[in-house]
């Protein structure tokens, strides 16, 4: 029986997707739960498994091309499906070209190697010789300001990434040439929204300064005694949660003109990766134990740097932490991650000087910004919020009473 595979929703943001590569070609037989093709949204590289096992007998979508959450991606059947299958009208016209699949008769079970029918070169203009390219190669050339006019393909057919590629590098230079840089999916996802937070968010900013011997007391005795490994961050986590229960707007969205205010608490976890941002998410951290914080954290840590974080592992947070602090950043204040309402730039731990009301004293201080959309929370809220939150991390014990 024949079955579509369609793409799934991508994220957060968009729908959207870039067909990254092709784990499967035409032809080749299939499990269910195999990898068919990774898939590229704004904020992740996502795996698209099969829901069935089969032949693969077409593929609709190519490598650099955007296709929308629900768009049929590829087709797979069984043996018998092979010779019978043809593309429907709708989806022969989002093709350049046909791929064949027959059989020998004789031959019911075995699998024949693919006929593609060969492209011919378009009859071109004798004054304005212009070959077609790949989708990828025009967004490429666009990004790269090349024409693809003054392009000859090497494979005298079509245009290639490797051919935009080369007309950048035999472009003349001179005195004030640079580079452009191309902007991936996630970068430009990135742009669009730090822009749309600092358009239309009225943001502002309180900063304390927090005494941090009992987080460093707290995290080590949890590694000696109970051994839980857990970093700074996961317990700041934990803290918000609990703050949260006594000033809910920490779980508030501004969504659809209306301010929505959740029940429990989404924290979202930036983190760094080589080209970009991105946020996971951990879900219902009230609801989670320190030891099952710091678990769900370095999952979700390990599995954005690899860039194999699901869909459902991302978005919906009601507020973000920031950290910086393994930088050596002594205090920075961050933008506020639309339609969250707050998000909390953590600093480094560092040796401060402290007047005790008769001495000073060296103690070890973080600092803790809290960025907050006025929309939602006002500045005297604000300051009782990070308050509590300093009474808090100084006596971590009530966060277990």
């Amino acid at each position: 029986m024949i079955k579509e595979i369609r793409m799934p929703n991508a994220g957060q943001t968009t729908d959207a997707a870039v067909i990254v590569e092709w784990k499967v070609k035409l032809g080749d037989k299939i499990q269910r739960g195999d990898v068919l093709l990774e898939a590229e949204t704004d904020k992740a590289v996502l795996p698209v498994e099969s829901f069935t096992a089969g032949i693969v007998i077409d593929i609709l979508a190519q490598e650099g091309e955007t296709v929308e959450g629900g768009d049929v991606v590829c087709v797979i059947g069984d043996a018998k499906d092979v010779a019978s299958y043809s593309r429907s009208a709708e989806s022969e016209t989002t093709q350049t070209t046909q791929d064949r699949i027959v059989t020998q008769e004789g031959q019911d079970d075995e699998f024949i190697p693919i006929m593609k029918r060969p492209l011919e070169k378009p009859a071109l203009p004798a004054e304005a010789e212009c070959f077609p390219a790949m989708p990828n190669s025009k967004r490429l050339a666009k990004e790269l300001g090349v024409e693809l006019g003054t392009i000859k393909p090497a494979n005298g057919v079509y245009i290639t990434r490797q051919d935009v590629l080369a007309a950048v590098k035999d472009r003349p230079h001179d005195a004030a040439a640079y580079t452009v840089m191309p902007m991936g999916r996630m970068r430009k996802a990135i742009a669009r929204r730090m822009m749309e937070s600092v358009s239309t968010i009225p943001s502002f900013q309180v900063t304390i300064s927090v005494d941090a011997r009992q987080v460093l007391d707290l995290k080590k005795q949890l590694e000696v005694l109970r051994q839980i490994k857990v970093s700074y961050n996961d317990i700041i986590t934990k803290a918000v949660s609990v703050v949260a229960k006594d000033f809910p707007m920490v779980n508030a969205r501004y969504e659809h003109d209306e301010i929505r205010v959740y029940e429990h608490t989404n924290v979202g976890l930036a983190v760094a990766i080589e080209d970009g941002l991105i946020v996971p998410v951990i879900r219902n951290v009230d609801m989670l134990s320190i030891q099952e914080i710091a678990k769900t954290s370095r999952e979700l840590i390990e599995k954005a740097r690899k860039g194999i974080l699901l869909a459902d592992e991302m978005g919906s947070g009601s507020v973000t932490i920031s950290n910086l602090g393994m930088y050596g950043v002594d205090h920075f204040t961050a933008i506020v991650n639309p339609p969250e309402s707050a998000i909390f730039a953590i600093g480094s731990i560092e040796m401060k000087p402290v007047w005790d009301g008769s001495n000073f004293k060296p103690i070890e201080m973080m600092t803790i910004t809290g960025s907050f959309d006025h929309r939602m929370i006002d500045g005297a809220y604000a300051a009782r919020l990070l308050d509590a939150l300093r009474t808090l991390l100084e006596h971590p014990l009530m966060m277990f009473m």
